[in-house]
């Protein structure tokens, strides 16, 4: 009679997974609870079952089936070289793949810097070229309050030593109680971004608003408050324009709203102020869309060159002015001949010598 004997062999350090803790564990068996979300790696260590979550708890793990897998070498034939040499290469992969990941992110963050960078410096060439010129004429009241102003109530200019110091055009409106002061503006391309900027102060402690009224009767305020407060600047974009005009208003319930370097541009920054296009502005000379003003403050005399008149002052008196065909003058002096028409008339050499008038043929 022949014995048949049958030999099993397993591996004690396999990773359990269930969602009861294995019977009769041995010291540094790991076990996966898949009863928790996610499923938890757990490791007995002789006592209880402990939560895996650092490096060396792993790294001890690691070493305890290693030694297993040693112990299971001898008793399996040539496993050991093949499970030896497939670690080497599944960790030399690991090894690689883990700083070619690292290499691949750093690269992917450069790129978004660089494309976000890109997109800044696009943006910025964008607000730098389109747009600039400003919209609103006399925008600081350096040529006093003209027409293409509409206002109630006391409106003034100043150019005083605090204006020019906290001012770019160093003059500005003043708005006394109870006045407003707008001015509405066309040629506004709809479909575009507008902004529009201010420098103003205020010195009552009574409610007082800029905004710009837009797309009919839609309404954005650069400011409305009622305390006071120093030279500061506001501004607001509006970004859906629909119609090509557009207004901007100020108002003051009491006395004093000072308002300049009122800008209105196209894009979506605002701007440093400049004057509208064709108009230039010094002490001396003022060029607008009305035309030519020549003054001296010294001799009080001012020339004026518009398509309604040219003419010439004195303490605000006109004293000679081109009427179609003719020139009319309140003084002239000649010095030398004068010759009207066919009549010329030659001083003499002295005054008490008279006149010769000369009929001419």
């Amino acid at each position: 009679m022949r014995a048949l004997a049958q030999f099993t062999i397993t591996a004690d350090y396999d990773v359990i997974s269930s969602e009861t803790a294995p019977e009769d564990p041995y010291t540094g068996q790991l076990w996966v609870d898949i009863s928790a979300t996610p499923p938890e790696t757990k490791v007995w260590n002789g006592v209880a079952w402990i939560p895996q979550n650092d490096l060396e708890e792993l790294r001890r793990t690691v070493e305890t089936h290693t030694t297993k897998m040693s112990e299971l070498e001898k008793t399996a034939d040539g496993i050991n070289s093949y499970v030896g040499t497939l670690t080497e290469t599944v960790e030399t992969i690991s090894g690689g793949l883990a700083e070619e990941q690292e290499r691949v992110l750093e690269a992917e963050s450069q790129i978004s810097q660089l494309q976000q960078t890109v997109g800044g410096l696009t943006l910025q060439m964008e607000e730098q070229y389109i747009g600039g010129m400003n919209y609103v004429q006399n925008s600081a009241g350096l040529n006093g309050i003209t027409d293409d102003w509409t206002y109630v109530g006391p409106v003034t200019v100043d150019s005083s030593t605090d204006t020019k110091n906290n001012t770019s055009a160093d003059s500005c409106f003043v708005l006394g109680a109870y006045s407003y002061l707008y001015q509405t503006i066309t040629g506004i391309v709809p479909g575009r971004s507008y902004t529009v900027s201010i420098r103003a102060k205020k010195t009552s402690s009574y409610s007082a608003y800029f905004f710009v009224r837009y797309n009919g009767n839609k309404q954005k305020y650069l400011f409305s408050q009622s305390t006071t407060f120093g030279w500061s600047d506001f501004s607001a974009v509006v970004s859906d324009v629909t119609d090509p005009t557009i207004q901007v208003y100020a108002y003051s319930r009491e006395a004093s709203l000072y308002l300049s370097d009122i800008m209105l541009t196209e894009g979506s920054i605002p701007r440093k102020w400049t004057p509208a296009p064709n108009e230039i502005y010094t002490s001396e000379v003022k060029i607008d869309r009305r035309g030519i003003q020549i003054s001296n403050s010294a001799s009080s005399q001012r020339t004026v060159i518009t398509n309604t008149q040219f003419a010439g002052y004195y303490n605000n008196e006109v004293i000679f002015t081109l009427n179609k065909d003719e020139t009319r003058t309140k003084k002239t002096v000649v010095d030398g001949e004068l010759t009207v028409g066919k009549i010329k008339f030659v001083p003499m050499p002295t005054a008490s010598q008279g006149l010769n008038i000369v009929i001419l043929d």
